[in-house]
């Protein structure tokens, strides 16, 4: 008996190795199987390797090897990636962090499937069921480019900032979430706008109107990474969010100047491990560059951290720093970046007076335009990589910003500017989602706002008439 246990067991690990054998990925690139000699594609780590010379090639890349220093090059157009065998990765000469390298297995070397693609501007889709890692080129008729390249929401949380990035493929970024009070907020409109999972979570630093509403996102999504600026605090919200963030088991990390890839967006942390008096100087910066726009969101950085920041900071569209208070955004600062637009996420009559008159004005003699979260509610920034537009949610009284904004205004309606319901006390703009749950039968109209208050009404505290 024991002798056909024995042989039972060999034959059952022959073919559990077997089927491990025949376990490897298959590869497709625009509808064609890529074959590997020799070493067949790994997964470390959920990570595909490839043979980097196939891959490259198959890819339309250039390709060199530096023996001594053991790296990797491969050029596309103007695109170059650098991978030091077992360490950093480069992508146009910024570090990138991979979570697998590049390394040497049986005399071959083998690079990480996904980041290589994707930094030679391929889509890369994995179906587990199947075991095919399918790679589209740009154009190939496999698969449609995305038609846009980024959506920045500005989400209006008050006295506070709440930032979403939405990123072709389903890539969500979320750059703070507001106080507690506005988790809620921010969790509504994440799943408002689709969001199934967050990719990055960005925790700028720990006061509590940037992170307050984290625990709430935390609870309702998947995270699967968060970068902060390190600092911790004594707070009960600093330990909430800590102990939420450590319970779900998140990969969370410092900043320390990390480049994270997205399809053909790219993410650069501007900032890593510094000393600083203010809390607000150790706020995490970020640069999104998705082709020929970028964007730059500051957090509170204020005058010393802003003077710290090194490297290429131009950016068409800049989120003000500190709520657009007087000792951030200096003239130095802004000659640097040079911003299209500026929007300032700031709270209506805060009792911190932001944002300083002299702020504002530093930022339109720089010659951009200044959007406020007070003044104009959410603000939508979308790029298709080479142009962008700025959308509020509703407009400014400030007739200069009327003139200078890309979107139409809003129209007034035949029967009036404004509208409530017989039902309520408030009064909003016609396109407010609280406006257009009100049944035709109950709407009253108003021409204007001293109308609306003649009658007893008030400001919709959403849309903020």
């Amino acid at each position: 008996m024991r002798k056909y246990i024995i042989i039972l067991l060999t034959v059952l690990m022959l073919f559990t190795a077997a089927t491990v054998a025949q376990a490897a990925p298959q590869v497709v690139l625009n509808n064609n199987t890529l074959f590997f000699d020799d070493v067949p594609p790994t997964i470390e780590n959920g990570r595909t390797l490839v043979p980097l010379r196939t891959i490259f090639e198959a890819l339309g890349a250039g390709v060199q090897w530096d023996d001594n220093t053991q790296t990797v090059t491969a050029t596309k157009a103007s695109t170059e990636i650098k991978l030091i065998i077992g360490g950093q990765a480069y992508m146009n000469g910024k570090p990138v962090n991979l979570e697998v390298p590049a390394k040497i297995i049986d005399d071959r070397t083998l690079v990480p499937l996904r980041f290589v693609s994707e930094a030679m501007g391929c889509q890369v889709a994995w179906d587990e069921a199947s075991q095919i890692i399918t790679i589209t080129s740009a154009g190939s008729t496999g698969s449609e480019p995305s038609s846009f390249a980024a959506k920045v929401h500005i989400i209006d949380v008050g006295q506070a900032d709440a930032i979403y990035i939405e990123l072709p493929d389903h890539n969500d970024i979320l750059i703070d979430a507001g106080n507690k009070a506005d988790g809620p907020t921010v969790v509504n409109y994440l799943m408002n706008k689709g969001v199934d999972d967050i990719e990055l979570l960005i925790a700028t630093h720990p006061h509590e109107d940037h992170i307050g509403g984290i625990p709430a996102v935390l609870d309702a999504f998947i995270i699967e990474e968060i970068i902060d600026s390190g600092k911790t605090a004594d707070s009960d919200i600093y330990k909430d969010y800590a102990a939420k963030a450590k319970a779900e088991g998140v990969a969370w990390q410092p900043d320390n100047h990390q480049a994270l890839t997205y399809g053909n967006t790219a993410l650069q942390i501007l900032t890593g491990p510094e000393n600083w008096e203010d809390i607000n100087d150790y706020s995490v910066v970020c640069q999104l560059d998705t082709g020929d726009v970028e964007m730059l969101f500051t957090g509170d950085a204020e005058g010393p951290a802003e003077a710290a920041l090194s490297g290429q900071l131009d950016a068409d569209v800049l989120k003000v720093g500190h709520h657009g208070s007087s000792t951030s955004s200096s003239t130095s600062f802004l000659n640097k970046v040079k911003p299209q637009y500026a929007i300032i996420s700031v709270g209506a009559n805060n009792r911190y007076k932001h944002p300083s008159d002299g702020t504002v004005q530093r930022i339109k003699d720089a010659g951009a335009t200044v959007f406020r979260t007070d003044l104009n509610g959410s603000i939508i920034v979308e790029t298709d990589g080479k142009t962008c537009s700025v959308t509020p949610w509703h407009l400014s009284p400030e007739d200069t910003i009327k003139q200078q904004m890309q979107p139409q205004p809003i129209q007034k309606n035949a029967e009036g500017m404004y509208v409530g319901s017989s039902k309520s006390d408030k009064y909003h703009y016609p396109n407010c989602s609280y406006a257009e749950k009100i049944t035709s039968e109950n709407k009253v109209w108003f021409k204007d706002a001293d109308a609306a208050r003649a009658a007893g009404y008030v400001p919709c505290g959403v849309c903020k008439p």
